[in-house]
């Protein structure tokens, strides 16, 4: 699952019945709905081929035009107060939102800090070899079977 599912999962867990896109539309987008957008990323590397990534998005709300006004009021709300976290994957920090009347649309950007490690391709543990158990009396044996 990459970044905007983990984005578009928990706005839809917060807004169920509204459309999320994340792919501009030409024939315009339904209302009320949901638009996650990807403005820039900035790496930093650490020891150990670890970075540092901060991950910048933003997710614009065009608002129900019968009530532009109220609707994007409450759904401002329930982003600051729902929209913190990814799952156990991130953290969304520094959310700013921007209300643009003329369009009825609510922006808010933020960012999610990432710590990436590389992964190792080696081979995988399939089998242990093991000689010994535990007797019945709760003493262990080793590989010749004597009591230890």
């Amino acid at each position: 699952m990459n970044l905007i599912d983990l984005i578009a999962k928990r706005v839809s867990e917060i807004f169920p019945d509204t459309t999320i896109y994340s792919e501009r539309q030409k024939s315009g987008f339904e209302v009320p709905s949901f638009y996650i957008s990807k403005i820039m990323t900035i790496t930093k590397s650490r020891f150990f081929d670890i970075q540092d990534r901060t991950v910048s998005y933003s997710l614009t709300y065009f608002a129900n035009p019968d009530r532009p006004n109220a609707d994007m009021d409450e759904v401002e709300q329930k982003l600051l107060n729902n929209f913190t976290r990814l799952d156990d994957y991130a953290t969304v920090r520094n959310r700013e939102t921007t209300i643009n009347q003329d369009d009825e649309t609510l922006v808010m950007s933020f960012d999610l800090l990432l710590n990436m490690y590389k992964v190792e391709n080696g081979g995988k543990l399939e089998r242990i070899e093991y000689s010994g158990g535990i007797q019945e009396d709760g003493s262990r044996k080793n590989q010749d079977n004597r009591q230890i």
